[in-house]
């Protein structure tokens, strides 16, 4: 029986100047949106020899990016305090509106592509209809900055994470807060929906990544896999994997239906702020403190639990720990069986994508107002 392959990386790209903050598939998985503290939004089309796009509208660092549903439309937040709604091509028209009085630290598209929820540092999160720029109310229960808002899968319910340690749910018709979890040691950084709409993932600057069952109100898994703060997670579409990205440089992929770690990805060399799935779950990116974009092919369809600790034994040093504590079980602790991958000897690692092509500005090239952006 063939062994299953493993992630591999498959394009390294560098562009920005500063720190990439998040970074997102389009819906058909042909470009990456990344947002970067050096004012920009970077929009690679990784099937047209790597020709990319700068949008350079904002006037502060941009912490967050989100694809509409069609892939017509890219939202971006930042410390400008603006939300910019721009279309993705060099002469594309743009919009912006003034979205909070403090710092913006996430925008999200909903499942229709008519809503986005951004949140801020001023403590609250908001719906807005895009078309018209229209501000629909206010979710405003968090005594501390809000550091990510996203919609459920279905649209129904907005989750997000605040520096009051705590993860809410909204209801997104009637505003209220339906769900509350509050964590112990250290507050949320950045969260994830399962695809089934069902459970929340939440990345903890205390080293740790908690699961809940936002119906049943309580924790399904946590684990211990990192040794630094973890700054993103992100679902595979299966539902049945997790990748994280963590500032002690490295990616961890989990199987969540066995509860532990089953790759350690390394290649940055600075803190990974954001990881993402395509749609399909064939690839995942990273990006972080390092100014990388590294493409990865995941081979998880490949996966096969039952050949993994005889491949992970044979290949890995085992000799550090992770824990695995599902709520009502206790706590446990094994060895870290998780197969250990450096791209860095790689051709892909070291070729920094041979095709690539400095960024062409945009955002500034046509820039209309944002009626005419939805009404032309």
């Amino acid at each position: 029986m063939d062994l299953f392959s493993d992630p591999s990386l498959e394009r390294h790209f560098t562009g920005h100047t500063n720190a990439i903050t998040q970074l997102r598939f389009s819906p058909d998985s042909s470009q990456i949106a990344t947002s970067s503290l050096d004012h920009h939004v970077i929009l690679w089309n990784l099937k047209q020899a790597a020709r990319c796009i700068r949008f350079s509208s904002h006037t502060g660092p941009v912490h967050g990016v989100s694809w509409s549903p069609k892939g017509n439309l890219i939202a971006s937040a930042s410390q400008d305090r603006t939300v910019k709604v721009w279309e993705p091509k060099v002469r594309g028209m743009s919009g912006e509106f003034l979205a909070h009085g403090k710092p913006v630290r996430s925008v999200d598209f909903d499942a229709t592509g008519q809503f986005v929820v951004t949140a801020s540092d001023d403590k609250s999160c908001k719906l807005w209809r895009v078309s018209r720029r229209q501000f629909i109310t206010s979710f405003a229960k968090q005594n501390n900055w809000v550091r990510a808002a996203k919609f459920s899968p279905n649209g129904e319910l907005v989750a997000s994470v605040s520096d009051d340690k705590s993860l809410r749910i909204y209801d997104v018709k009637s505003g209220e807060c339906v769900r509350c979890f509050t964590m112990q040691q250290a507050p949320p950084r950045q969260l994830a929906w399962h695809p089934m709409g069902n459970m929340v993932a939440v990345a903890l600057g205390c080293n740790r990544i908690k699961i809940f069952d936002v119906g049943g109100s309580q924790i399904l898994q946590l684990y211990l896999v990192h040794s630094a703060p973890v700054n993103d997670v992100a679902f595979h579409p299966s539902g049945n994997f997790l990748i994280s990205g963590s500032d002690d440089k490295t990616i961890r992929i989990l199987d969540l239906l066995e509860g532990r770690p089953i790759y350690t990805l390394t290649g940055h060399t600075d803190a990974v702020n954001a990881v993402a799935f395509t749609q399909d779950g064939l690839k995942f990116a990273s990006a972080g403190g390092d100014r990388q974009l590294l493409i990865w092919q995941s081979n998880l369809h490949t996966y096969d639990a039952s050949q993994f600790e005889a491949k992970a034994t044979s290949c890995c040093d085992t000799s550090g720990t992770f824990s695995a504590e599902p709520s009502r079980s206790g706590s446990a602790t094994s060895n870290d069986l998780s197969i250990r991958i450096d791209p860095r000897e790689s051709m892909a690692y070291q070729a920094l994508d041979e095709n690539f092509q400095p960024p062409t500005d945009a955002g500034c090239v046509a820039r209309f107002c944002f009626r005419m952006l939805f009404n032309a």
